[in-house]
């Protein structure tokens, strides 16, 4: 395995991820409400890795989460916030 972000492969081994000072608080990976009265989408990040080169945290969801994401996938909406933006030159003629 390699970091995504520099392609080290000086990883750490994987550790407990938290998100706050109480060890139940964790990350969660969430998608927008699928319905008005539908809950929202969200699937645990307990387990992660980090690069011992440039410090980037790769986080894992866990065993359950992963079944639970991998059964909703097909029905999850993208968080349009969170949408890939474009930073690079532009496509479009005479621009970047």
């Amino acid at each position: 395995m390699r970091c995504w972000i520099c392609g080290s492969a000086r990883l750490s081994p994987v550790g407990e991820l938290t998100s706050g000072e109480r060890s139940f608080e964790r990350l969660r990976l969430r998608f927008r409400r699928p319905g008005f009265f539908k809950p929202q989408p969200a699937f645990e990040a307990s387990r992660a890795r980090a690069c011992r080169d440039c410090g980037a945290v790769f986080p894992f969801l866990t065993e359950y989460d992963r079944r639970e994401l991998d059964a909703a996938a097909d029905g999850l909406i993208e968080d349009e916030d969170a949408a890939p933006h474009h930073y690079g030159p532009s496509d479009r003629p005479g621009q970047g």
